[in-house]
């Protein structure tokens, strides 16, 4: 009996959730790692030439390994780079019910809807408070199953292993609600797993140290230099903001003498506006190159600075 194709190339996309294969009879396919699924059977088509097709200027770190030995994708999560990418709710494709944009764990996510159906994640710590229990006087269940975003097919096979390869347990998603896998994994699910599905306590977000200076073109004076951190995922536009409303504006107030609160537009501006004003008046480069207002830091730092150290960003006001 003839078997089915085996895979025998992968590429892992910039946004490291989606990887494009290549099986043994030539046909690519489009895989989805966050939702352990098949995104897309694309057919027979040029490898390199889809890779380039779908290529994004977006950096994510990376968060898990690839392996074809068995002629399918195997991911293998570790300990070491599991939770190092994060990224929004709106750039995965996840929409909140208050209408908020939150930050992701790709790899906490992951775990959390492999062991979806393991009993032990649905007990909620804080369920051993009565107090916490109780609201207006009522019982308030706080059980939530997965991560609320999303499932993995149920038939997806889960495997504990060994740093060196040796395997552990090995079981189907679904059968994770058995009583004899339940126990199994008790005694197998590494600490920093429980972590994440059971304690829920999902890791810090990953920091990035940054100059910020006036361009040579502006004719300002060099600041102090002082290092600056933020969010690695933060994005330039937030940077440019706090240079408009933080830098040029004190600038501004202080040649005029900041006379009268009439001369004050952004008293009572939202948000937006603020965005909109920076936006319109501020240039944020690296490397004497202009930044796309909606890439983040850590994309900046990869594909423009390049470079060892760290990164520095220079501003300019647009000329009117």
């Amino acid at each position: 009996m003839k078997g089915g194709a085996s895979i025998v190339q992968c590429h892992i996309l910039n946004d490291k959730r989606h990887i494009l294969t290549k099986d043994t009879n030539n046909n690519v396919a489009y895989w989805d790692v966050l939702k352990a699924c098949k995104g897309e059977d694309l057919g027979k088509m040029e490898f390199d030439e889809e890779i380039k097709k779908r290529f994004k200027m977006v950096y994510v770190p990376n968060w898990f390994s690839v392996d074809l030995k068995t002629g399918m994708l195997t991911i293998t999560l570790d300990e070491s780079d599991c939770f190092a990418a994060w990224v929004s709710a709106k750039d995965a494709g996840f929409s909140s019910p208050d209408g908020s944009d939150p930050k992701l764990n790709l790899g906490g996510l992951l775990l959390q809807a492999l062991l979806e159906f393991w009993p032990r994640t649905h007990i909620n710590p804080m369920d051993e408070d009565p107090e916490m229990n109780h609201v207006n006087g009522e019982h308030e269940s706080r059980i939530q199953k997965g991560n609320g975003y999303f499932q993995v097919p149920p038939h997806t096979p889960v495997i504990f292993g060994e740093a060196g390869g040796r395997t552990l347990f090995r079981l189907l998603c679904r059968d994770s609600g058995g009583e004899t896998e339940s126990m199994l994994l008790n005694e197998t699910v590494p600490q920093w797993v429980i972590d994440i599905t059971v304690d829920k306590n999902m890791p810090k977000f990953n920091k990035i140290p940054f100059y910020l200076q006036p361009h040579s073109s502006s004719g300002a004076k060099t600041l102090k230099k002082d290092r600056l951190s933020a969010s690695d995922m933060l994005q330039v536009r937030k940077v440019m903001e706090h240079v408009y409303e933080k830098i040029i504006n004190l600038d501004s107030e202080s040649q005029t003498g900041a006379s009268g609160n009439n001369d004050k537009p952004t008293e009572q501006k939202e948000d937006e506006d603020m965005a909109l004003l920076a936006e319109e008046k501020i240039e944020l480069l690296c490397q004497d190159q202009v930044l796309d207002p909606n890439m983040d830091l850590r994309t900046v730092k990869h594909f423009i600075w390049k470079s060892g150290g760290d990164l520095t960003l220079h501003y300019r006001q647009k000329s009117t």
